[in-house]
């Protein structure tokens, strides 16, 4: 039987340590086991189902309502204490918090909204004691792109992995940013993890 193979292109980003949040112009809330069902009115059962394993592992999920209802969702996860591979693609060093699975409804759209949810969640990372905070999105998802920029976040080098089934295979970061500029947070000019072994050298967002 063959295996799946997956390969994903993500432009990175990482949350200044000096950022002033945007206005505050919806409600955040976070996401508690009572209120994942506004999950599924928002999206599906089973992202409500995938909020319940995202509580258990212990991230932490924001909610942006308008008018006493849920429009948009985001989550962080807790900084790891030793590399690893999160959600089959993304690679993190110790210290380190992933921002994923966020969503804006349609209507929603354009403002601001996803930036606030960027920020109340990187806050959340950092006050968890993530000394880097990131957030990727797929190289063609050019809405995203935009406002991850527009919430302050540094592009960072792209990265390319390749996962077969649910293993991490290939996993390469480029030496340099889209903006010609090396990796702030960690000077390095990038790394590639081929089956697992480092040498010197991600899920869904609809904005």
């Amino acid at each position: 039987m063959s295996r799946l193979l997956k390969i994903y292109r993500h432009r990175n980003y990482v949350w200044p340590n000096e950022l002033e949040p945007p206005a505050r112009t919806v409600e955040i809330r976070s996401i508690e086991r009572e209120s994942v069902s506004e999950a599924e009115r928002l999206r599906s059962a089973s992202v409500a189902t995938a909020f319940l394993r995202f509580i258990d592992s212990g991230r932490f999920g924001v909610f942006a309502v308008v008018d006493g209802t849920a429009v948009g969702h985001a989550w962080v996860t807790r900084p790891v204490h030793k590399p690893q591979v999160l959600n089959t693609y993304a690679r993190l060093a110790a210290g380190e918090s992933l921002i994923h699975y966020c969503y804006v409804a349609p209507e929603q759209r354009g403002q601001g909204i996803y930036a606030q949810m960027l920020h109340e969640t990187a806050a959340w990372a950092r006050e968890h004691g993530a000394t880097r905070v990131t957030v990727d999105t797929s190289t063609d998802n050019v809405a995203s792109q935009k406002g991850i920029q527009r919430a302050g976040f540094v592009e960072v080098a792209p990265t390319t992995s390749v996962v077969i089934g649910r293993r991490l295979v290939y996993n390469k970061q480029h030496g340099r940013s889209h903006r010609g500029a090396a990796d702030p947070a960690t000077n390095q000019s990038g790394s590639e993890t081929v089956e697992g072994q480092d040498r010197r050298g991600h899920e869904e967002r609809d904005l």
